[in-house]
C-alpha cells in the first residue's frame, strides 16, 4: 500500500551517517573501532555490528541526540543482506571442523541476524520496536519505506534507519572487494522535528516492487512496474535518475527503460548499502534532489525520491540545513 503524498511531506530526515571507506582502502582495515567506538565494549561485536553501531551514533548526534524522545517511541529499522555474513562463513567452518561447542560464547547469539542491531537499539532506547530486513538488494530502501509508514501510523516520533554490509563471500570469490561500512538516517514527524529544534535536513519517499525474472519487455509488467515506482516517489519539477544496476538482463532491462546506461554496482550483487548511500549523498553534500532506481536479478525493485535542503555551517561549528522541503 502506497501511501498518500500529503502524509509522506510531514516526516522529515533530522540525522544522517555513513560510515564507509574511502577509496583504495584495504578491506577491513579502514575502520578504527577504538577511535569510532571508545577502547571498551566492542571487542566481540562482529565487523557489521561494529558499523551499524557506529552509524547509527553518528545520525543520532547529527539529530542532536534526542534524548526528549520517549524511548518506548523510538524504533529501529535495519537492512542488510550480509552484515553478518564473514561470521555465518566462520561459523559453518567451525561446525564442520570442530563440532558447535567450539562456537565463541560472545559470537554464537548472532546466528540470528536480528541480533546484528540489539546492541544500537539497547543503548540507544530504541524500545519502540526494531526489525531487520533482508530482501535482496533493496533492503535498505524497503527499511525506509517501513519507517517512513511507521511514522505516519503513528507508531513511533522517532525511527533510525540502518543500511550495513559486511564483505560477503560470493563478492570476495569474484575477485570485487564487495561492501563495507553503513549509513544511517534518522527520521521524524515535521511537527516534533520543529518542536525540538531539530535540524530539518529535507523530506524524502521510498517504494518498493516485485516483478519475477525473465519479464523484462518494456511494455509488460517491468515497464507498468518501472512507471508506478517513478509515480510514488517522484515530484514536480523531476528529479534527476540515479540507477543503481548490475549487468544482468533485469540491470540492462530497467537501465533501458529509464534511459540511461547500465552502472556496473556491487548493490544489485552484494548487498543493499549502495542504493541508500546514493540516496543520502544530497544531505552530506550540496542538498537538492534526485531519484535513485535500484533493480536486481532475482526480480527486485526500488526507488527513493531525496530532496535535501543545503547544509551550512552553524557557529558552534556543526552542520544545520535550512530546509526548503
Amino acid at each position: 500500500m502506497l501511501t498518500h503524498r500529503h502524509e509522506l511531506r510531514d516526516v522529515v530526515v533530522t540525522g544522517v551517517a555513513a560510515v564507509v571507506p574511502g577509496p583504495g582502502a584495504p578491506p577491513g582495515a579502514w575502520f578504527d573501532a577504538d577511535a569510532e567506538l571508545g577502547p571498551r565494549g566492542h571487542k566481540y561485536l562482529p565487523a557489521g555490528a561494529r558499523y551499524l553501531l557506529a552509524a547509527g551514533r553518528r545520525a543520532l548526534r547529527c539529530a542532536t541526540t534526542p534524548e526528549q524522545v520517549p524511548p518506548e517511541r523510538r524504533g529501529l529499522v535495519v537492512g542488510t543482506n550480509n552484515g553478518l555474513a564473514p561470521l555465518f562463513r566462520d561459523m559453518d567452518r567451525t561446525v564442520v571442523a570442530a563440532g558447535a561447542e567450539r562456537l565463541r560464547p560472545a559470537l554464537a547469539p548472532y546466528f540470528a541476524v536480528n541480533v546484528l542491531a540489539g546492541r544500537l537499539a539497547a543503548e540507544q532506547c530504541l524500545k519502540g520496536f526494531s526489525c531487520t530486513l533482508t530482501t535482496s538488494g533493496v533492503a535498505g530502501v524497503e527499511a525506509l519505506q517501513t519507517a517512513v509508514r511507521a511514522l505516519v501510523l503513528g507508531r513511533a516520533d522517532l525511527v533510525v534507519v540502518v543500511a550495513v554490509e559486511d564483505r560477503s563471500a560470493e563478492a570476495v570469490a569474484a575477485g570485487e572487494p564487495g561492501e563495507e561500512g553503513a549509513v544511517a538516517l534518522v527520521l521524524e514527524p515535521r511537527a516534533a522535528a520543529e518542536r525540538r529544534g531539530a535540524p530539518v535536513r529535507g523530506t524524502l519517499r521510498a517504494a518498493c516492487a516485485f516483478v519475477p525474472p525473465g519479464a523484462d519487455a518494456p511494455d509488460g509488467d517491468l515497464g507498468l512496474a518501472v512507471g508506478d515506482l517513478l509515480s510514488a516517489v517522484q515530484s514536480e519539477p523531476a528529479a534527476p535518475v540515479h540507477p543503481v544496476l548490475d549487468t544482468s538482463p533485469r540491470g540492462r532491462a530497467v537501465a533501458a527503460l529509464l534511459g540511461a546506461p547500465a552502472r556496473k554496482a556491487a548493490a544489485a550483487r552484494a548487498g543493499c548499502l549502495t542504493p541508500l548511500l546514493s540516496a543520502a549523498e544530497p544531505f552530506t553534500a550540496h542538498g537538492g534532489q534526485r531519484v535513485v532506481v535500484t533493480a536486481t536479478a532475482p526480480g527486485h525493485l526500488a526507488a527513493v525520491h531525496v530532496l535535501a535542503a543545503e547544509p551550512r555551517e552553524t557557529p558552534s561549528g556543526g552542520l544545520r540545513a535550512e530546509s526548503t522541503a
